[in-house]
């Protein structure tokens, strides 16, 4: 049966991979036949990083190009907010590059659209048997001083945020269900929205509090009720793997996490069957 291929690569925050890894990700992924290739968060920390890969991706292949930014790409920097990044920079720098911002705006390859969202995590992944309060989540950002404590300045709540690129993702996904010349959607987040993605260590109070920072359930409980999403790939965690998902009675679908990191870039090749 016929099918779309979507590279999707993650996490490679330049300035820590090597030079030679990055190349030989970025010959890999030319010579993937990839249709379209997702850069799905934390490629760099500024500017400068993100358009040299874009220049290098650009050139070593035809195809379309998605980006979606993670936690690493909303740190703030000198007279650059997190807002400002989230809301209208990054969107800006991806549309003078002629690389797609997933969020809000899917493309569609074929009669497959593809539909990204950063996923922002609204403590949904929090180990259930941990029993865990909200205080218990702002004392963890306190005492271990997490990345975004220290480096988002936005005055959002991490729900707020987590609610606000759900519905947008939710939006995009809607107007992708009416349109008659879309037959599947490929979601590309961030960060992880199933269980099964999200590393787990039972019994640790200190990993259950950790997971409540690596994913997004809400928001795959929401995919899986979708019909015409066929597939899901996310980022974020360094592990790597894919697993069908049943969801009686709509089809069973097939998710992805890349298990990319600077010291072992990768990337993750799905391939979704035409209808």
């Amino acid at each position: 049966m016929p099918s779309t291929t979507i590279a999707v690569t993650s996490d490679l925050l330049l300035g820590a991979a090597t030079p030679a890894a990055i190349d030989t990700l970025i010959g890999a992924l030319a010579g993937s036949g990839a249709d379209a290739v997702v850069l799905a968060g934390n490629i760099g920390e500024n500017d400068t990083q993100l358009v040299r890969f874009f220049k290098q991706v650009k050139l070593a292949m035809a195809c379309p190009i998605g980006f979606i930014p993670g936690n690493h790409s909303l740190f703030f920097r000198e007279n650059i907010t997190s807002e400002a990044l989230l809301t209208s920079h990054l969107a800006k720098i991806c549309n003078e590059y002629g690389v797609h911002y997933l969020p809000g705006k899917p493309i569609q390859i074929g009669s497959l659209a593809l539909a990204g969202s950063l996923a922002w995590y609204d403590y949904s992944a929090a180990d259930p048997t941990a029993q865990l309060t909200m205080e218990d989540h702002v004392q963890f950002r306190q005492e271990h001083n997490i990345p975004e404590a220290l480096r988002i300045d936005w005055g959002w709540s991490d729900r707020e945020v987590a609610e606000s690129v759900s519905t947008l993702l939710a939006n995009d996904i809607q107007h992708l269900e009416a349109d008659p010349t879309v037959e599947n959607i490929l979601v590309v987040t961030h960060f992880p929205v199933f269980d099964w993605q999200i590393p787990r260590d039972p019994g640790n109070r200190l990993a259950g509090l950790r997971n409540a920072y690596q994913g997004n359930l809400s928001m795959g409980r929401h995919l899986l009720s979708c019909p015409k999403v066929r597939g899901v790939v996310s980022g974020h965690v360094s592990s790597s793997g894919c697993r069908i998902l049943y969801r009686d009675p709509l089809p069973p679908i097939p998710t992805w996490l890349v298990g990319s990191t600077p010291d072992s870039p990768a990337y993750a090749l799905a391939r979704i069957s035409k209808v």
